[in-house]
């Protein structure tokens, strides 16, 4: 069976969903639920941390990409950060990272996006 680990928190204005485990056709349903809640409930600067994704086939990439839809409706954006090699190969062959910022660790999409909040703010 499989399952798919989510949670949130939230960090200077931007809400960090945690994305554990295997992102596919069968759990896609659950992070598309979990990100339009994480949205409402916390707006719409988002962070993807994927450091506990093991796998993530084209379904998983049409999850993120209605997500950047989402925030960019609401005048947010969105970041992806601390993927894994295999995960990274995927979102660089469609590419996906000419359109949402990849980062090295959560602690740098947080900055970057604190950043970019100001910018749009000022």
């Amino acid at each position: 069976m499989h399952r798919l680990g989510l949670s949130t928190r939230v960090e200077s204005r931007s809400v960090i969903v945690a994305v554990e485990g295997e992102l596919d056709i069968a759990t896609t349903n659950d992070l598309q639920e979990h990100v339009r809640s994480a949205i409402e409930d916390h707006g719409p600067w988002l962070i993807l941390d994927m450091s506990g994704l093991d796998f993530m086939d084209s379904s998983g990439l049409n999850v993120i990409i209605n997500a950047y839809r989402t925030v960019r409706e609401r005048d947010g954006a969105l970041a992806l950060a601390a993927l894994n090699e295999r995960v990274t190969k995927v979102v660089r062959l469609v590419g996906l990272h000419r359109q949402v910022p990849v980062h090295q660790t959560v602690a740098t999409a947080v900055a970057a996006m604190e950043a970019l909040e100001k910018r749009q703010a000022g």
